[in-house]
């Protein structure tokens, strides 16, 4: 016989795989992180800086994110659950969540990244350490801009010079 308490037990379990469930759907670019030994205040410090990239970041129980992971078909990743996981979910633009979880991994020698997932693509530390290096996503498009602009801008001038040189041929 099930007693009460194992029913609500049960049913905050269900709750939890559920609502993991809707947000690794919601936001399928994450990372995993072991915050082993990280104290709440720096944590809450993450939480802070990953506010401003519009990414967030939350602990999870070990066994919940196992059904989590199966039930995802997301079996590369649960070789990376063990210890205490925290995973990141990157917003809009995940270079600059990077950014932030890379930089408080650099001062904080207890908290670890584990890998991630972005794009569907599982990516090892290393790879999510380059993203860090990537500058942000607004300076990215400046740059590609720039790119495009250059060219025109050398072209009109080469016009203007050339009429330039008529004028002063004329005058």
């Amino acid at each position: 016989m099930i007693k009460p308490a194992e029913k609500i037990g049960k049913l905050c379990k269900d709750k939890m795989i559920t609502e993991l469930i809707l947000r690794f759907e919601k936001h399928p670019n994450f990372i995993i992180t072991n915050y082993m030994g990280s104290s709440t205040s720096d944590l809450e410090m993450l939480r802070r800086n990953l506010k401003k990239s519009s990414a967030n970041y939350f602990v999870v129980k070990n066994s919940v994110l196992r059904l989590v992971f199966g039930k995802m078909k997301l079996e590369e990743e649960l070789s990376q659950i063990e210890g205490g996981i925290g995973i990141s979910f990157a917003g809009g633009d995940v270079v600059s969540a990077c950014n932030v979880l890379v930089g408080f991994a650099k001062t904080h020698d207890n908290f670890k990244i584990k890998s991630g997932v972005i794009d569907g693509k599982r990516l090892p530390t290393d790879k999510i350490r380059q993203l860090a290096s990537l500058p942000p996503k607004n300076v990215l498009i400046a740059q590609v801009v720039g790119g495009i602009k250059s060219p025109i801008t050398g072209f009109v001038n080469t016009l203007g010079g050339v009429l330039r040189k008529f004028v002063y041929a004329i005058d």
